[in-house]
């Protein structure tokens, strides 16, 4: 990259960009939410256009400057690019809105994982990222069977695309790069939405593939997950390359000490809202929000929740814990009202059995929920503070004009979260984590009885994800209701949590009460 210069954040620009890639390097780009991370890696990839400055890549044929001509010579056909987006476009071609996920007789003729990871779905989807196609089957047939052992994604192989989990979806992705054969493999947050056991093993297989041919290049918000082979670092903040070179000269400069650690970061400044505890309130605790009797959901056959038993009181605080694929948002959409299959069980909510003519926006109107699903289907060119408001009508996307106190209360969420300046910007302007601050404002906008975090701090640098932490300790503190929270980050767990329940394969395998605060025990093994 020679001076380059990028439109960024509605017209902000990154400008005089100047980096260089050896064939020899592996690179981590670190730096906060916002700081233009994902755009450079966009431009990196031929995907959002230069406003100066020129892209010069050596390992096309000619080494020709970026303006690409044939396909197979493009920087696109070189590159993969694995990151949150592509579930986006991935889902968004098969599904149209989030709940068809729990419609059986929905989606039925979307590909399923063996589809979308044959010789064939590789190179059509997106075609013109298709690298090195594959001219022997046979080839590519052995090499396909490597990368699936090597993800552990056997038992993926059957089921529909737009029915596995986030942090499957994430490994179907990342196999699917690898059958390109790319030159450069950028992987873009590749930990977020991963349980731990995963996480362990994604470390080793990205050593593993530094040690070919392939260069790669990690984005991260946090320098705690850069593996070992990576040679050198590129900081950046506010837009700005702020630092660049090799990895622990860079990692132990004030510059990188200072944006690890930010310091404390700013308490919630919880306003009075409708619902705070009184004394009438205090008597209600207790009451029970959600019940469960055994429960069980399949999907072609296969169990996916088995035997569930589970009540929420008010005043509980649950977390909700299990490696990827047991089920935790299965059970969450019974919750949700979104999961048909929640009228062939024993489901309460709220008081009020499923199937006995309540309707599911009478449900949702007492819920806010954040969750990756969310994320990938909201729509990009909706304004911020818009996004937000939609939280009071629980739509996705704003179609009703809310009230000039409804707007105004929006926004005081918004500036509780430091994200007011975002107000105007189209949602998807802005970076993936800012993005995820913008939907919790969303979720608390309406004060809930319950409100569901699953993985909301997937994605935020320890700045944004400790202000969430304090956000949602607070509120549960003021506000009677209870909360439900899914992570697979230790570190990302809110200490007014009274009890946990783990999944595995569906089923429960424990549930505990604990001491709010004390965090030790939570992640501990079954």
């Amino acid at each position: 990259m020679d001076g380059v210069a990028l439109r960024w954040h509605d017209g902000a620009q990154l400008s005089g960009i100047g980096w260089q890639i050896r064939s020899d390097q592996h690179w981590a780009v670190i730096g906060p939410n916002g700081a233009g991370k994902s755009t450079l890696m966009k431009a990196l990839c031929d995907r959002v256009p230069l406003v100066g400055g020129r892209i010069v890549y050596h390992f096309l044929s000619d080494g020709a400057p970026r303006p690409g001509i044939e396909r197979g010579n493009r920087p696109g056909d070189r590159i993969a690019y694995v990151t949150f987006e592509a579930q986006r476009a991935t889902l968004g071609r098969e599904s149209p809105f989030h709940q068809a996920r729990w419609n059986s007789g929905r989606g039925q003729d979307a590909p399923s994982v063996a589809d979308y990871l044959s010789e064939r779905g590789v190179r059509k989807t997106n075609p013109y990222q298709a690298i090195e196609e594959p001219s022997d089957p046979v080839a590519f047939a052995a090499h396909r069977a490597q990368v699936i052992e090597l993800l552990g994604i056997e038992a993926l192989l059957d089921r529909k695309i737009v029915q596995v989990s986030n942090g499957e979806r994430r490994k179907v992705l990342l196999a699917r790069a690898l059958l390109k054969h790319p030159r450069l493999l950028i992987l873009d947050n590749p930990f977020t939405g991963l349980d731990e056991c995963f996480r362990a093993r994604l470390g080793a297989i990205i050593e593993s593939l530094m040690q070919g041919q392939m260069r790669l290049i990690l984005v991260t918000a946090g320098r705690d997950e850069i593996p070992a082979g990576i040679t050198h670092v590129l900081l950046m903040e506010n837009g700005m390359v702020v630092a660049q070179g090799p990895r622990e000269a860079i990692l132990h400069s004030s510059a990188a000490r200072r944006i690890a650690d930010p310091g404390p970061a700013a308490g919630c400044r919880l306003r009075p809202v409708e619902g705070q505890q009184t004394e009438e309130n205090e008597k209600a605790n207790g009451d029970v929000l959600v019940h469960m009797e055994d429960v069980n959901v399949s999907y072609g056959g296969m169990a996916v929740l088995n035997q569930i038993n589970w009540t929420v009181r008010r005043g509980e605080h649950w977390a909700l814990l299990g490696p990827n694929g047991a089920g935790k948002t299965t059970l969450l959409s019974l919750i949700l009202a979104d999961n048909p299959q929640a009228y062939a069980n024993r489901v309460t909510l709220f008081g009020c059995r499923r199937g006995s003519g309540e309707s599911i926006w009478e449900i949702k109107k007492q819920i806010g929920w954040v969750a990756p699903e969310l994320h990938l289907y909201y729509p990009r060119g909706t304004p911020c503070l818009d996004v937000v408001c939609s939280g009071l009508f629980d739509s996705v996307g704003l179609y009703g004009r809310p009230s000039p106190r409804q707007r105004d209360m929006a926004l005081s969420w918004m500036e509780h979260l430091a994200i007011g300046q975002y107000a105007s910007a189209a949602f998807g302007a802005i970076s993936e984590g800012e993005q995820r601050l913008i939907l919790i404002a969303r979720a608390l906008v309406k004060d809930p009885d319950l409100l569901i975090l699953d993985e909301p701090c997937q994605g935020l640098d320890a700045g944004n994800r400790d202000r969430v932490l304090q956000t949602v300790d607070a509120i549960a503190r003021h506000v009677d209701g209870s909360v439900v929270y899914v992570t697979h980050d230790r570190r990302a767990l809110p200490r007014i949590i009274t009890h946990v329940i783990k999944l595995n394969e569906g089923s429960i395998v424990s549930q505990t009460q604990k001491v709010p605060g004390t965090l030790a025990s939570v992640h501990a093994s079954p």
